[in-house]
């Protein structure tokens, strides 16, 4: 046999034979750890607000022959809190206790998935859902209280529900009052129920424009419920478009607009106050008492000034005008 042909089929193989004897004595295969839990997902039911914190447990176990240590416990989510072992014994079983205030839950039903990690290569990561709903110890439907769009000078109300679930002395419940003197309530016994009817009254008022504000429902267990009120006081008669432009326009030329005022109720046009340069007329009866079209023309001149003015129409429904801007800019004509 040559010495190429006895290196390569007998010594290099005694030597990888030799190698691998050696890492196996010095290096004796590690029983793996394995973290089991008996339910990966929890369900806490229903839990009223007023009971406090509520805890659940889960049991978890090493399946391996060594310790398994956990690293951290990732809740997922801000109104759980899960203590448990720092290290589990080879097989043996400990136990996460999950504790939950429902006072902080979210609305309805809510789920968070925790993550168990641990040392273990075979699991690193371990998930637990968690699901849970809040009976909180009183509502409002619906929680907020919007008037919409309302007219200056004008009165509205709504009614809305409050239930109470918790074992409260009823009979103690404050309404706060407004800091608005025009915004007022009530609360009264649902006949049909055993929850409450409150009713709010707006208005009248003139200031146009947003509305809100907060009225706090106090509870003897010195809890509080805040319900948001919103409102949009618009004006009687409204423009659409809200602003006219006329783009690039050819000295002397008249181009043209249109827009429509709209109202609620019948209402006739008195009184349109208009610059030299701009034309106002209605067009066109929409078939709408409520409705009114009109023409904005523009004459415009030889000089490069560009158009910036504004309409003001008088009407019978509004005290106020209402004004609508105009722009317009101008092309000299070039000689050919």
């Amino acid at each position: 046999m040559s010495k190429r042909a006895i290196l390569t089929h007998i010594i290099i193989p005694a030597l990888l034979i030799s190698g691998l004897i050696i890492f196996l004595v010095n290096n004796p295969r590690e029983s793996a750890t394995e973290l089991i839990l008996t339910q990966q997902h929890i369900d806490f039911g229903i839990l009223p607000e007023w009971e406090g914190t509520v805890t659940r447990s889960v049991i978890a176990r090493n399946v391996g022959k060594n310790v398994l240590r956990i690293q951290s416990v990732h809740t997922g989510c801000s109104y759980a809190k899960i203590t448990g072992p720092e290290q589990i014994q080879p097989d043996e079983a400990a136990a996460f206790h999950i504790g939950i205030n429902p006072e902080i839950l979210p609305a309805d039903q809510t789920t968070a998935t925790a993550t168990i990690f641990t040392d273990s290569p075979n699991t690193p990561s371990v998930a637990l859902t968690i699901v849970a709903t809040a009976k909180r110890f009183a509502t409002l439907n619906p929680d907020v209280c919007d008037f919409g769009n309302i007219l200056p000078e004008t009165v509205h109300q709504k009614t809305l529900k409050l239930a109470v679930n918790a074992p409260l002395n009823t009979s103690d419940i404050r309404l706060l009052p407004s800091n608005y003197p025009r915004l007022t309530w009530e609360m009264t016994p649902d006949p049909d129920t055993d929850n409450f009817l409150i009713t709010i009254q707006l208005g009248p008022r003139k200031d146009r424009g947003p509305f809100s504000s907060l009225l706090t429902v106090a509870f003897p267990n010195e809890r509080t419920l805040t319900l948001p009120v919103t409102a949009e006081v618009i004006a009687p008669v409204t423009a659409h478009p809200q602003t006219l432009s006329y783009g690039m326009a050819v000295s002397g030329t008249q181009p043209s607009l249109a827009f429509t005022l709209s109202a609620e109720s019948p209402f006739e046009v008195l009184k349109v106050e208009t610059p030299t340069a701009l034309d106002v007329s209605v067009i066109s009866d929409t078939g709408k008492q409520h409705q009114k079209r009109l023409k904005v023309v523009w004459h415009v001149p030889d000089a490069p000034e560009p158009l910036r003015e504004k309409i003001q129409i008088l009407t019978t429904a509004d005290p106020l005008p209402i004004r609508i801007p105009v722009y317009g800019f101008i092309q000299l004509r070039t000689a050919n």
